[in-house]
Parts: C-alpha cells; structure tokens; sequence
C-alpha cells in the first residue's frame, strides 16, 4: 500500500497547490500547515526552497496569510464576485518582492534558486503565480470541487473543460461511489 503524501500538488498550479493545503475547507478544514515545520516541508517539495531551512514563526505565518489570500481572491472569482482590494494590494505587495535566481550546479547537474532572503522570495514566486492566474485568461478554468465537503480549488485544463472534482481518485471516487450506492438502494425498494 502506498503511503499517503503529506501535500497535494495536483490543483493545477503552484499558488492553489497552497491553497489546498487546507483540506475539507468547506466541511471540517484541516490545515496541513499547522504542525512546525509543515510550511517549510511545502515550500520544498513545491521546489522553492533548495533545502530544508527552518522558518521563524513569522515567515510560517506569512506562508499561511499568502494561502488565505489566495484562496480569498480564488473563490471569488469562483462566485463571480468582484475581488476585495485588501486582499489584490496584499498579493501585489508580495508579488513585487524579488524572486530567486535559477543557477545551474555544476556539481550535481540540479538548478539552485538562489535569494537574498529564500522563503519572501518562495512566497513572491507563489504571489506571481497567483497574480498569472487571477488576472490571466486561465482565471475562468479555476474551479471548485463539486464534492460538498471538499470545495478545493483546482484549474481545469480539460479540453471540455467539465472536469468536476480536484481528483477522481479521491473526491470523483467517493462521489462516483455514493451515486451508485444511492442507485442499487433505490433500485431494491419496493414500491408501496
């Protein structure tokens, strides 16, 4: 059996692949960032760390508000609400600190990012990706999973653009299955 991931990095995009690191957002929400350290494990696996730092309680928290601004301006633009200023001036601010510097290793043929400060240079590159997204033609393919307790937010890049769940192993499986569970139920009663 395979081991469950720590972080999900399937939504399509770096800036909500940090948004889902609140799973069940719609339903009982559990924050995959909470425990120490969980924010520096995800800017490393996300590939904007180029090894394990230890953040300060206020880097981890701004990892977190980054999140929820995003999110925020995401969902909005989900409902087909206009995008709360606050929330577009904090993603802006963010997005205009620098970004790290892509060199190549001679050593061990890897790319090293380098920064000045690497974790508000991680966090400006998910503030750009996030400015990309929100203010881009993908911003219509940003989509809520129609599983009622899940509601992550992922880009449809289907073709057809019906996809409807950030995961049919996860959320199109449950749902798939509940329908034919409702289904059989329905086809075994008995008329009165």
């Amino acid at each position: 059996m395979k081991a469950p991931q720590e972080f999900r990095f399937n939504s399509g995009c770096l800036a909500l692949d940090l948004v889902a690191t609140v799973r069940r957002r719609a339903s009982l929400p559990h924050d995959v960032l909470a425990p120490p350290g969980a924010p520096a494990r995800w800017l490393r696996d996300a590939a904007l760390l180029n090894d394990l730092s230890a953040l300060s309680v206020a880097q981890e928290a701004g990892v977190r508000l980054l999140r929820e601004t995003i999110w925020t301006l995401a969902d909005a633009v989900t409902q087909g609400r206009a995008l709360p200023a606050e929330a577009v001036d904090y993603l802006n601010a963010v997005a205009a600190c620098p970004v790290p510097v892509p060199q190549l290793d001679a050593a061990s043929a890897t790319i090293l990012r380098i920064a000045t400060d690497p974790v508000q240079a991680a966090l400006a590159t998910i503030a750009q990706d996030a400015v990309d997204l929100l203010g881009g033609p993908l911003r219509t393919r940003i989509k809520a999973c129609c599983q009622p307790d899940c509601r992550m937010l992922f880009l449809d890049t289907s073709p057809s653009m019906r996809r409807r769940w950030c995961s049919m192993d996860r959320c199109g499986s449950r749902a798939k299955g509940g329908a034919f569970r409702q289904r059989l139920k329905e086809s075994h009663q008995l008329p009165e």
